[in-house]
């Protein structure tokens, strides 16, 4: 991955640097390790809520379903899944959110796992024999990604599923860049980092625009469908929905 290391970095010590906390200790540091957070509060019961319905309404999830959750973070959103599949795999790269996951957000049907998401699923046959995921997730990640890295996770998804449906909520989609950085102050922040080169873009990420990502399931012949969030939950993100049916 491109910016492994910007973001490896990044969220390793984001709860440190952001909040000056070693760990979770509480309900609300659950949010906070993963940014979950608008105005450094956690969102609303209602935007979480609104968020867990549109993710079972989009995978349309059966009780036989093994689910991959991509950058599955503290397993904030992964937990909340648990009872409506047979299993789920979570992966995520800083060692510190997945103890966390371990620690708090653990179930019988869920197995937490450290690495990059892209090399684990280029060895998910040999790692998980037998094992055919039907379902994927990624859930505000895809910003911390280059182009490359996603035609790779999706040339290694459909090698390892001949039928699937991957989820990719919360892109930032470049198109309604204007209706985050909307006002002169947070216009002026943006350029700023811009200019020094920030990868991080403060934690957002990069924008993406729809026709790349549509270009990119094209030429790998998958089916891609875009759909702009709409508020409460954001007005600048955007969901894809990925499958080969």
């Amino acid at each position: 991955m491109e910016q492994f290391d910007n973001w490896h970095e990044f969220w390793n010590n984001f709860l440190q640097k952001r909040y000056g906390k070693e760990e979770v200790q509480t309900e609300e540091d659950l949010f906070f390790q993963v940014a979950r957070t608008v105005n450094r509060k956690p969102v609303s019961q209602e935007v979480f809520d609104n968020i867990i319905k549109q993710i079972y309404s989009d995978l349309d999830f059966k009780q036989d379903d093994i689910l991959v959750d991509f950058c599955c973070g503290n397993g904030l959103f992964t937990y909340e899944l648990k009872n409506n599949v047979k299993q789920i795999i979570g992966i995520d790269f800083a060692q510190n959110i997945i103890d966390t996951a371990n620690k708090i957000k653990s179930a019988p049907n869920i197995t937490y796992v450290l690495g990059s998401v892209t090399e684990y699923m280029k060895t998910f046959k040999e790692t998980w024999p037998g094992a055919i995921p039907t379902k994927y997730l990624m859930n505000d990640s895809l910003a911390y990604f280059s182009a490359s890295d996603l035609k790779d996770l999706l040339f290694y998804i459909k090698s390892v599923s001949k039928e699937f449906k991957f989820l990719c909520r919360g892109v930032p989609n470049e198109k309604l860049k204007w209706n985050y950085y909307d006002t002169p102050e947070r216009k002026e922040f943006y350029h700023n980092l811009l200019a020094k080169g920030d990868l991080t873009n403060d934690g957002l990420g990069s924008w993406w625009n729809p026709l790349e990502i549509e270009a990119i399931s094209e030429n790998l012949g998958i089916h891609c469908f875009v759909r702009n969030q709409e508020l409460p939950v954001s007005n600048y993100r955007m969901d894809i929905i990925f499958s080969n049916k």
